[in-house]
């Protein structure tokens, strides 16, 4: 858990204000440590980032960490500015073609639940993925609670919000980008050539992709299942298995 305090937040776990120090470390205001567990390798390990950051840490009580983090934050808490609006058509403009070339974005159509948000931030930053798509209508923003669920990792990639998804997806195709939805009616992904650059898209939890969006689809592709199987998978874990299945293509 978390607390919003204005223009800033508390997040808390060791890994999340780990990764949070390493990829912001300006926008980190405050450092609490738990008076407790000061000295662990660990925490002594924060504390080195801090001061490299330029912060001294501070070390509280449980229960005054407990008021700003509840109470999973393993003993740590950082409270880290709001982060900037950044701009996917800037982003697309200032693009080399060496870096166009490999790139792999992931656009999200009203995933609203923060800890998808957050698992599948984490998958896109370890697969490679240079950022994440958001409305910024009945979507999760980046929330304290989707930085703990992806381990800190979102704060390492590019996050755009964006009023249109359907016209950011066909700002990125005349950017040179193939865009391909994620869907239980499209081809299996494995037979299918996915071309870089490229943008994948994830629908909803419950209902999909919206009609709009999967129009601005170049391709549709499907994870296939067992007979035995659910009816479909979480929005993170087809995330995860479509964003490994982009790397091994683009690696073999």
């Amino acid at each position: 858990m978390a607390q919003e305090v204005g223009r800033s937040c508390w997040i808390s776990g060791v890994h999340a204000v780990q990764e949070t120090l390493a990829a912001r470390g300006a926008d980190v205001l405050e450092l609490w440590i738990d008076r407790d567990a000061a000295g662990s390798s660990k925490t002594e390990a924060l504390v080195r980032q801090g001061r490299s950051a330029g912060l001294k840490a501070r070390l509280v009580g449980r229960r005054e960490l407990d008021r700003v983090a509840g109470g999973r934050h393993q003993g740590v808490a950082a409270r880290v500015a709001a982060r900037g609006r950044q701009d996917l058509g800037a982003y697309l403009q200032g693009l080399s073609g060496a870096a166009k070339k490999d790139s792999v974005l992931v656009a999200l159509d009203r995933v609203q639940d923060p800890r998808n948000l957050g698992a599948i931030a984490r998958s896109a930053a370890n697969l490679g993925a240079a950022g994440i798509i958001i409305p910024d209508r009945r979507s999760s923003p980046v929330t304290p609670v989707a930085v703990s669920a992806s381990a800190g990792a979102i704060q390492r990639i590019k996050v755009f919000t964006v009023v249109n998804l359907a016209a950011a997806l066909a700002a990125c195709r005349e950017a040179g980008f193939w865009i391909y939805g994620a869907d239980a009616s499209g081809e299996p992904a494995w037979k299918t050539s996915l071309n870089r650059p490229l943008v994948l898209v994830i629908g909803s939890e419950g209902a999909g992709m919206r009609r709009l969006v999967r129009e601005a689809c170049d391709a549709v592709v499907s994870i296939p299942q067992t007979a035995a199987g659910v009816e479909s998978l979480n929005a993170s874990c087809a995330a995860s298995v479509l964003l490994y299945e982009i790397r091994r293509q683009g690696a073999a």
